[in-house]
Order: C-alpha cells, then structure tokens, then sequence
C-alpha cells in the first residue's frame, strides 16, 4: 500500500471541474482511494481507469465513466508515483482482461498499428510476449491480446524494423522497437515455436497410428484452443475418432458423454479442442481485491455442489501431462431426444480435466427478420456459433465463475469486481454469458438426465 500526497481535479463529461483541492491518495493492491481535505471521499477499482496518461508532472485518469481525474502537484516523487501506479494499473488491467496468469517471457516498447474486426487503434504500447499470448497495453486505450495459435503469418523487414502480423481477425503493424526488433521478433518466433512443439506431442501422444502425411493434415486443421468438427478429423484417418474418446474422456465421464451423443441434432455434428491450461490453482478463489468482506455460504453453493460431484471421481488426471492439457467437446443439441432437428442448444463438456458440470448455450434460432430459421440456414448459424462460444470459453481460461454467477454477484463481490469489469470491457464474454442457458451437475447419470431435460425444455 502506498500513499501519496498532492493535488486533484475531479472533471465532468464537459470537462468542468466538479471537485478540486489539495488531497491525499492511496494505491492499495487493485483498489484507489482519493481523500480531499474538503468534499466527499472516492474509492474506486484501478480497472475502472480506461486510460492511465502521465505526463507533465500530472497524472491524468480517464474513467470508464467519461469523467476525468488530474493529479499534479505531486513533488519530488512524480517519477516514483508514476511506476508505481503504472505497475498497478497494468497489473490490474491484466487481471480484468482475465490474462494475470500468463506466463511472460518478453517485454518491449513500440508503436502498434491494429486493424482487426473488433479493435482499432494507432499508438504507441507496451508489448508482453507470454506463452501463449501476444498482451498490447496501449498507453491511450484499453490492453487486448492476441493468440499466439490465432497468428497465421508474420512478416519481419529487419531493415525496416517493422513486423506485421495477420489472423483472421485483422492485421498487426508493429514498429519503433528500436535496436530491440530482432530481439521481439526471435523471442515471438520462438514462443510459437514452442507452442507448435507442445501441440505436436500432444497429438503424437494421441494418435501415433497416422503416417506423417496424415500427421500433418491433422496438424494444420487442429490449432491449440480452437474447436474442430470431429468429422474432419475423422476424414483424416477412421480411427481418429474412437481414439480420441478413449484417450480424453475419462471413464467416470463416459457415461455423460454418451448420453450428449444420443442428443446431437446432427449425427456428425460432435466438435472437440484442446489447450495447453495455464495453471488455475487459486485464479477463482484468491482475493483479487483487497479488502474483501466474504461473501455468504449460499452464494457459493453451486460451486461447491460441482466441487463436489467431483470428490470422490478418479483420479487419472492428476498424471503430470493430464494437469497441462484440457480436452473438451461441444454438442450441438436437439431439444428433444430422437428428434433431428436444427440445433438449439450446444453442450460444452471438460472431459479431461477438473470441474464437473455440463454447461449449455443457446444457439440463434431467427433470422434477421424474426422469423424461424429453416434446415440450412440453422446449419450455417451452428459452426460459427460454436467457434464464437469456444473463443469466449478459452478466453476465460474455462473459468466457470465468470459464466453462471449473476450480474449482482459479479458486481457487489469484491473478489469477482475484475469479472464485472471484463464483462463490461469483453463483447465475448457478454455474449456468453446472454447465451448461457444453465448448468447440470455430475451427481449420477440418471439425475444428470433429469436436470439437462429440464433445461432443455426451457431452451
């Protein structure tokens, strides 16, 4: 904890000051606190800062609000105030696009160029390399990130010193790294690398029957963290399928498994993935905040119910290389079982893994006039459904939390604050959880049925 002294002004949407006068402020873990000698006191989240802007002996906070903080005055500790707040502002920031468990392996000053479906900007940023994730922190807007999986070609003009990434999502222009371009773009190089080596040991450990042809057609359909729709594997090589079941589904799980299978609204319709999990130990339990009040035992009934289910389950996954790697498959539903019709409803089950629920999803059932989609047109919404689901599910590093606790909780609960905060900064996330349908809890089989006929009929 830190506390500073100095001066502030609190502007409104127009600019005007709505308070102002000598004050003293504190930096306590992801908390700010502002106390005016005169005038109300504020205490509010770092992550609630879209822009942290130093310069010229003040510090300038944009608020998520449209309303402005200046500190000035700040004396001979302006430098020591600006990397302290800075380090917790960024760390916060981290937290709230739910990336403060990435590994980092490289940190770099440039200027970003970013032209993608969802974000624009020009300026310059602060660059993380990390396992598995490219993280910009932009000094005039709010960080993004970018997977490494996602990264589809770089281009380096050393000359230049100017690198340009493209994804399906947009493109990446990365310059003024000065005498460090060779250095990002070798630690970049080599992070894919090594995600490219993991995934490749990963599916020989699977599937060591495919000849090296067949080896890498799989390779280049399956991306670490993306889902595929198992038929495709299944065109590679026959056995894929029956192999892939056997070895990431858990015999406690199969039971479930197969009950999903009965429901799928198309026979071939079963979609699988896998990632690399970073670790989540105490990601959903740790007090982000900190000065938490705890909340009420029923407000965590649901997890521990999960918890639970999970108790007295096998324990093959506790194998080293079972705890680095989640597999996961999506059903795209029926509502009702027999009945093949367009899909309503995807399931999502974690088969390898810990965490015992089935969650499910709603898929758009209307066109853009309202009215019922036929066959086809059902067919086209499916995929591009589930990849959207899929990238919002491993955005949250499978967090559940973030899923089916409600929008009070998320709010008034200082240890879910960086999930509000998320919710508000993250389309994707938003949209998962609108699509969110419920949840049935691995007890037994029978009892599972029951609770995912109950929510089906309510899709």
């Amino acid at each position: 904890m830190n506390t500073f002294s100095g001066k502030f002004e609190y502007l409104d949407l127009s600019g005007s000051a709505v308070q102002k006068g000598a004050c003293s402020f504190t930096i306590d873990g992801a908390d700010f606190r502002l106390i005016p000698e005169t005038g109300p006191v504020l205490a509010m989240d770092l992550g609630d800062i879209d822009v942290y802007s130093p310069g010229d002996y003040r510090i300038s906070l944009n608020l998520y609000t449209g309303n402005c903080i200046i500190l000035s005055h700040l004396g001979k500790t302006f430098q020591s105030i600006c990397h302290d707040f800075q380090e917790a502002y960024q760390r916060r920031v981290l937290q709230c696009l739910l990336l403060e468990d990435l590994e980092e392996i490289g940190r770099f000053d440039g200027f970003v160029d970013l032209d993608s479906s969802s974000d624009d900007f020009s300026g310059p940023a602060e660059l993380r390399i990390c396992r598995s994730n490219l993280v910009i922190l932009p000094a005039a807007t709010r960080g993004l990130h970018w997977r490494l999986s996602d990264i589809d070609r770089v281009d380096f003009d050393e000359a230049a010193c100017r690198l340009e990434l493209r994804s399906q999502a947009g493109r990446i222009i990365i310059t003024k790294l000065a005498k460090r371009a060779r250095e990002f773009m070798d630690c970049l190089k080599s992070a894919m690398q090594d995600l490219s080596e993991n995934k490749a040991v990963i599916l020989h450990s699977l599937f060591p029957f495919l000849s090296p042809d067949q080896f890498m057609q799989l390779a280049g359909m399956m991306k670490e963290g993306h889902a595929i729709e198992v038929s495709r594997m299944e065109a590679v090589h026959p056995r894929i399928k029956p192999v892939l079941i056997e070895k990431t589904v858990c015999p406690s799980m199969k039971p479930y498994f197969d009950l999903l299978e009965k429901r799928l609204a198309v026979e071939e319709g079963l979609f699988s993935g896998f990632k690399m999990i970073r670790p989540e130990g105490q990601n959903e339990m740790e007090d982000v905040g900190s000065n938490e009040i705890s909340p009420a035992r029923n407000e965590n009934t649901e997890l521990e119910e999960e918890n639970h289910a999970s108790s007295g389950e096998h324990r093959e996954e506790n194998d080293d290389d079972q705890q680095q790697v989640l597999h996961w498959f999506l059903f795209p539903l029926a509502v009702k079982p027999g009945l093949k019709a367009p899909a309503r409803v995807v399931a999502w089950e974690a088969t390898s893994h810990s965490g015992r629920a089935t969650y499910f999803f709603r898929i758009p059932s209307a066109g853009a006039e309202g009215r019922t989609m036929n066959t086809a047109e059902a067919k086209d919404t499916v995929e591009p459904s589930i990849q959207r689901l899929n990238r919002a599910l491993v955005l949250l590093n499978f967090r559940r939390e973030p899923i089916y606790l409600s929008g009070d909780v998320l709010a008034a609960q200082l240890r879910y604050r960086h999930y509000a905060i998320a919710c508000r900064n993250l389309p994707a996330l938003r949209e998962l959880r609108a699509s969110y349908l419920g949840r049935a809890i691995h007890t037994t089989p029978e009892d599972w049925e029951k609770q995912v006929n109950d929510l089906l009929a309510r899709a």
